[in-house]
C-alpha cells in the first residue's frame, strides 16, 4: 500500500462513492455493511462529512449527498471539456431558436445544469448553472431516466414523484410510458409539467462509447414555444446535440 494512503480518508471516499449511487439514501448500517466497516467508523466518517455539508439526511434519517458536493461538481465541471464545446454550440441554438438552452448532467437523483445561453430576447426563462431538477417532471431528467439508467423501473420507484402541476405525472407507469415515448422519438418534452406555462425539450449527448452523458434542452414560454413549433424545435435541438456528442468522440 502507498505509505502516504490515509485508511480512513479512502473510507470516507467510499462512504462517498456508496451514497452517490444509492438513490434514495443510504442508512449507516448499510454503509457498514456494503463497505465492511465497523458501524463506530462509518458514523465518525458520516458525521464529519455531515458537519462540512458533504452529506445531508433526508427525512428517513438515510444519508445522502449534501450541498457542497452539489457546489464542487459545479467547480469541477469547469474543468471538463464538455462545457466548453457546448457553450457556442448553446448559444447558437439560443440564437437560432430565440429560446433559452442548457446542458445538464446526471448527478445521483437530479438532473443538474451545468451550462446555460439564454434566450437573445429580454424575457427568459431560464435556470442558474448548478440547479437541480427532478427527473420524472423535467425533459433532462427523462432523457436520463430514458438512455441513462439501467433499470428504470426500480429507480424510479425510488423516487418521491412530486406533483408540480396538473400534468405532472406522479404514478410509476405514467413515467414509465413517459420513458418509453422518449426513446421512440429520441428526445423528450416536459409539457408545463414542472411549471405551468412553460414548455422545455431535451436531447441526449453521447461519447465515444454510445453512452449518454449529458442531455441538451430548450426551455420557453408555451407562448413561443408552441406546440405547432416542436417538430422543428427537435431537428434543431437534435442537431445541436449530436454536433457536442460528435465533438465527444461520438460517430452516432
Amino acid at each position: 500500500m502507498n505509505k502516504y494512503h490515509i485508511p480512513n480518508l479512502g473510507k470516507a471516499c467510499d462512504v462517498l462513492e456508496l451514497i452517490s449511487n444509492t438513490p434514495g439514501g443510504c442508512p449507516l448500517k448499510d454503509i457498514s455493511a456494503s463497505l465492511s466497516i465497523p458501524r463506530t467508523t462509518a458514523l465518525r466518517i458520516t458525521q464529519t462529512l455531515l458537519e462540512a455539508n458533504y452529506l445531508a439526511r433526508n427525512e428517513e434519517g438515510a444519508f445522502t449527498l449534501g450541498p457542497s458536493l452539489v457546489q464542487l461538481g459545479v467547480k469541477a465541471l469547469d474543468n471538463l471539456d464538455i462545457r466548453g464545446f457546448a457553450r457556442p454550440i448553446l448559444q447558437a441554438l439560443s440564437q437560432e431558436t430565440g429560446e433559452s438552452s442548457h446542458l445538464a448532467m446526471l448527478t445521483g437523483d437530479k438532473s443538474m445544469l451545468v451550462e446555460v445561453a439564454d434566450s437573445p430576447h429580454p424575457i427568459r426563462i431560464a435556470s442558474r448553472p448548478g440547479t437541480l431538477v427532478e427527473l420524472h417532471c423535467s425533459s433532462t431528467g427523462k432523457i436520463f431516466l430514458a438512455f441513462s439508467v439501467t433499470e428504470p423501473r426500480q429507480f424510479i420507484q425510488s423516487l418521491e414523484l412530486t406533483k408540480h402541476t396538473e400534468q405532472t405525472d406522479t404514478t410509476l407507469e405514467d413515467v414509465l410510458a413517459s420513458i418509453e415515448e422518449t426513446r421512440k422519438k429520441g428526445y423528450a418534452m416536459d409539457e408545463e409539467e414542472f411549471m405551468t406555462g412553460v414548455r422545455c425539450m431535451a436531447a441526449p449527448v453521447k461519447n465515444a462509447f454510445g453512452k449518454t452523458i449529458a442531455a441538451i434542452g430548450i426551455t420557453a414560454s408555451t407562448s413561443t414555444f408552441t406546440k405547432a413549433k416542436i417538430r422543428t424545435m427537435a431537428k434543431k435541438l437534435q442537431r445541436a446535440a449530436a454536433e457536442i456528442s460528435s465533438n465527444m468522440g461520438s460517430n452516432t
